[in-house]
């Protein structure tokens, strides 16, 4: 029996950003992940445990918020989650990067969805990503909902697992990009001590090497889920 394959996206963007991977990663489920007044990691990993209702298992890869997410869901049903990829994701933010989210939120408020671009890319990529990366990230950014950004932003400064790592049994492949920021490289570490049955992999690129090196990522997942 084949296992279902869901995909959880980043901040700001949509199901599209997997599209770089499905042709290695096929026949995937791809929830959206919007932001509604309240939203919260917890909440989101409900709305997608409600999408999967009839599936009596999956394997879950989780990017980031998706990571968080994914974590969560592990966590709550592990009856469900056979296997789980948390990429480029921590379990709780430091506080200068909660101190971060809530002023990106109040500026997204402000000043629209343009405000969030320049620092997305600046940490999604390295100097050497296509531009047309940049610009199918960028308008799926652009494309969003500001108050949706905004919400999620904050869920993001308030979210917190590190409570459930005892509880997410299931395999679990921690992957990262070598270049990611500082916050997401040191919480491999963390994972791998406090996750009962992790393994590691490090991969090209910065926050989105999913979206940068396709081919590197999906034989990470594809690998971890033989």
């Amino acid at each position: 029996m084949t296992i279902p394959l869901v995909l959880l996206h980043p901040l700001g963007v949509n199901p599209k950003f997997f599209d770089p991977v499905r042709d290695q990663l096929p026949d995937s489920i791809t929830p959206e992940l919007p932001g509604p007044a309240g939203a919260t990691v917890e909440y989101f990993a409900g709305t997608v445990e409600a999408a999967l209702a009839g599936h009596q298992q999956v394997d879950v890869v989780g990017i980031s918020l998706g990571g968080l997410v994914g974590q969560v869901l592990a966590a709550r049903r592990p009856d469900l989650v056979r296997r789980l990829v948390v990429a480029d994701a921590v379990a709780v933010y430091p506080e200068a990067m909660r101190a971060m989210w809530r002023d990106r939120a109040a500026g997204v408020r402000r000043n629209g969805l343009d405000f969030v671009v320049a620092p997305t890319e600046a940490l999604w990529f390295t100097d050497d990503a296509p531009p047309e990366a940049r610009e199918r990230v960028r308008e799926m950014l652009l494309a969003g909902d500001p108050d949706s950004y905004a919400r999620t932003c904050e869920a993001l400064a308030a979210a917190d697992t590190t409570a459930l790592a005892p509880s997410i049994t299931c395999p679990t492949l921690v992957a990262c990009g070598k270049d990611d920021a500082r916050p997401f490289r040191e919480a491999v570490d963390w994972f791998a001590a406090n996750l009962p049955d992790a393994s590691v992999a490090w991969l090209p690129g910065k926050h989105a090497t999913a979206y940068e090196h396709p081919r590197a990522f999906a034989g990470a997942v594809t690998r971890f889920l033989r």
